[in-house]
């Protein structure tokens, strides 16, 4: 594995939000977006041991969330309250996680939102990792076109995309133009109708009633 991940593992839905109902001024809570990230489609296989339980796993990048540390003000109604009282928390960013069972024991836990309450823990769906948040871009686009640093073209032999791109982007078929460019978004975080995204090698990006999706290239 060619980095060292200090993960937390965490079930988030569209908004995650944890923390105290006392910490004033504190980031100590994560608000959690679906995120377009360029990184080169990879998986890990990592331990994961918490609550007792340790468990051998899978972790797709490019992420899928990330999760910004932030404060809540004016609550309507008032929640229960509860739970630590903690500081800032930083910002994650949360990738795809496949853990076999078993998975971390139900536990009596509190939190400001839904206070004292059994929490059953079922299938993983994220692993989170502390990220450092840069400098803001701003009129950032769905899609991003990127320049090949080697040739990045069809290879009628194998029906298949070839080359190598800069910044971490996939050579993949063009659905509308039969042939092959550089892609940073994923096919299916690509906008529709155009699709323009990037699939495995051999496949293409196309539109359909769902949305962008891959098919193999015929």
């Amino acid at each position: 594995m060619h980095r060292s991940w200090n993960l937390i593992v965490g079930l988030i839905g569209a908004i995650a939000l944890v923390g105290s109902a006392h910490a004033q001024g504190a980031n100590d809570q994560l608000a959690c977006y679906r995120v377009q990230d360029p990184a080169a489609k990879t998986k890990f296989t990592t331990v994961v041991t918490n609550a007792g339980v340790t468990q051998s796993c899978t972790v797709k990048v490019p992420a899928k969330l990330g999760c910004l540390q932030s404060q809540t003000s004016g609550v309507v109604p008032t929640p229960p309250g509860g739970g630590p009282t903690l500081g800032d928390v930083g910002d994650f960013l949360c990738y795809k996680l496949k853990c076999p069972q078993p998975f971390p024991p139900a536990a009596q836990t509190t939190d400001r939102w839904g206070g004292e309450r059994v929490v059953t823990f079922r299938a993983a769906q994220f692993l989170c990792a502390p990220a450092t948040r840069g400098a803001e871009t701003v009129g950032a686009t769905t899609t991003t076109t990127l320049a090949a640093t080697g040739p990045c073209s069809f290879n009628s032999s194998d029906r298949r995309c070839e080359g190598t791109c800069s910044g971490g982007g996939h050579c993949s078929a063009v659905t509308s133009g039969g042939d092959c460019e550089c892609q940073s978004t994923s096919c299916g975080d690509a906008s529709a109708p155009s699709c323009a995204g990037f699939c495995d090698s051999g496949e293409s990006c196309i539109f359909s009633i769902t949305g962008c999706s891959c098919v193999r290239i015929p």
